[in-house]
């Protein structure tokens, strides 16, 4: 019952989100938003490369606490 909950408050919380970015960008868009239009391809590229250390950092870390096999004896 509590991770039914918890599905719901991310739902939630993704879905919120999302709307407010949406809103951001439109207002972005339209020059309503005193923001430097370079952003616009630093922070995708930003976000991107982050993804990309969390996943190496990941795979890392995974390799490194990963259980040894015992070795089979033929």
């Amino acid at each position: 019952m509590e991770m039914v909950r918890l599905a719901r408050v991310v739902g939630l919380l993704i879905t919120a989100g999302s709307a407010g970015f949406a809103a951001f960008y439109v207002l972005w868009f339209f020059g309503l938003l005193p923001l430097d239009p370079d952003l616009a391809i630093r922070i995708p590229v930003l976000l991107v490369v982050l993804a990309l250390c969390f996943i190496a950092a990941w795979l890392g870390y995974v390799m490194a606490t990963a259980p040894t096999r015992p070795e089979s004896q033929a």
